[in-house]
């Protein structure tokens, strides 16, 4: 089939999607080592993808509903059992519910009016699949076909963008809610170590590292010799060449960043936690050097819990404030709030605001494996000093479940995605999301 210009460059993206969004006179400033000043017009938006399915109810947790614990008699938290690692209570105010014990970081922010949370949220009969209710989530679209809905804005909005507009960070390449017609989101997967970005660039042949920049610059030599105006091989010269350039300068724009907050170290308290942090470290280092970035994506996965959600075996995995989700949960509530006192302190926590969302929720019944399995519904997270903090929809009455035995949605997913696209990165949600969906008021 035959395919166009633009077509053609999109489709070598795996190489060359930096120079898209990425141009060669790319803050050349910024690169010598100048950090981004605060200005108050800037919007920031990250997302954080929590893979697998996180139980909702054992997340924010109705711990006034006798139903609860009948439903969970063995990882159903007491009102008494809501208390962080310090003793603190995790109970949100006068509110029924409590944040799960592993999340005091996150408690914290909530005290401080930091934090909104969406309770009941899905969309109209519910996919229990992790792929394609995942690709729903991405793309707003019952389908789970189309582009993302990010890509969708990124689209309208980031199209000639001078910057790394948007990028996302982690191993599981780019997310389906980057993908988009008109511009490139690159995906960065973090090296580990002193510099993760240091991957992010012209690989050369390793058999001959002394001779890495002989390799570099015999490439810079082809891609600028003279080409067909027109012709394939110019647009990809051109593309390639842009960005090995842009790279190198983002790898020298971060190196300016001094880190405002301590970031988790040595697999304290888990390397699930560390490495998280890393990718929310990343991002501050994007944030704070490159004063174009807009979208950044991190993901943390793990929370399909069908077994053994609470506890380890010196417990006979009984002990709620330890195990799988508990030590998922800690690595959210502590890679967040170090983000952003690292924002704090760098006199940017006003300009971001963070969303953290799963595929799905957790049936309201624990199984006979100490788990929970597939569900429904599920409360959206938003965080940053812009979000207007409290409790948002509705929780589903655990007295009154759908005939599968799952809670009833009670709020559309995509009136979060539209409050976000209108009321904080100025779009339009309706030409992006397809329909007008109700301002949640979270973001006033």
């Amino acid at each position: 089939m035959a395919i166009n210009r633009r077509q053609f460059i999109k489709r070598s993206a795996g190489a060359v999607s930096v120079s898209l969004i990425m141009p060669n006179m790319w803050m050349g400033g910024v690169a010598r080592g100048q950090e981004v000043e605060a200005d108050p017009n800037r919007k920031v938006f990250v997302v954080i993808q929590l893979g697998g399915g996180c139980d909702g109810l054992n997340t924010v947790v109705p711990y006034t509903d006798s139903r609860y614990l009948t439903l969970r008699p063995t990882i159903g938290f007491k009102d008494t059992e809501l208390k962080d690692e310090t003793g603190a209570s995790t109970i949100l105010a006068n509110d029924p519910f409590g944040l799960n014990p592993a999340m005091g970081e996150l408690k914290s922010l909530y005290d401080a009016g930091r934090v909104g949370i969406v309770l009941g949220v899905s969309y109209p009969n519910p996919n229990l699949s992790h792929f394609f209710a995942t690709d729903i989530w991405q793309t707003a679209n019952t389908s789970g076909a189309g582009n993302g809905w990010l890509g969708r804005y990124a689209d309208q909005k980031l199209l000639g963008k001078s910057g790394l507009s948007a990028v996302s960070i982690g191993n599981g390449g780019l997310p389906k809610a980057f993908y988009a017609d008109k511009v490139v989101i690159p995906n960065i997967a973090p090296a580990g170590g002193a510099d993760p970005f240091v991957n992010y660039a012209f690989q050369t042949d390793g058999r001959n590292l002394p001779d890495k920049n002989n390799q570099i610059n015999a490439f810079k030599a082809t891609s600028t010799r003279t080409f067909p105006v027109g012709s394939f091989g110019a647009a990809l010269a051109e593309a390639g060449f842009g960005a090995e350039e842009g790279a190198a300068q983002l790898r020298a724009a971060v190196q300016t960043y001094t880190p405002g907050a301590t970031y988790p170290t040595n697999n304290q308290p888990s390397a699930t936690a560390v490495s998280f942090a890393s990718a929310l470290k990343m991002v501050a280092q994007i944030i704070t050097t490159i004063p174009d970035a807009n979208l950044l994506y991190v993901q943390l996965g793990g929370f399909d819990h069908h077994s053994q959600e609470i506890g380890t075996a010196a417990d006979n995995f009984h002990d709620k404030t330890k195990g799988q989700h508990a030590t998922l949960l800690k690595a959210l509530s502590l890679g967040v709030k170090t983000f952003y006192d690292d924002l704090t302190a760098h006199g940017l926590a006003d300009n971001v605001v963070m969303l953290a969302w799963t595929e799905f929720g957790r049936r309201p019944n624990e199984n006979a494996s100490i788990g929970t399995d597939h569900g429904t519904v599920e409360p959206i997270i938003v965080i940053g000093n812009p979000v207007q903090g409290g409790i948002y929809g509705e929780q589903p009455s655990l007295a009154d479940l759908d005939s599968a035995g799952n809670m009833k949605v009670k709020v559309d997913f995509r009136s979060v995605y539209s409050t976000v696209l209108d009321r904080w990165l100025g779009a339009d949600s309706q030409s992006i999301l397809g329909a007008k969906y109700d301002n949640l008021g979270f973001l006033g």
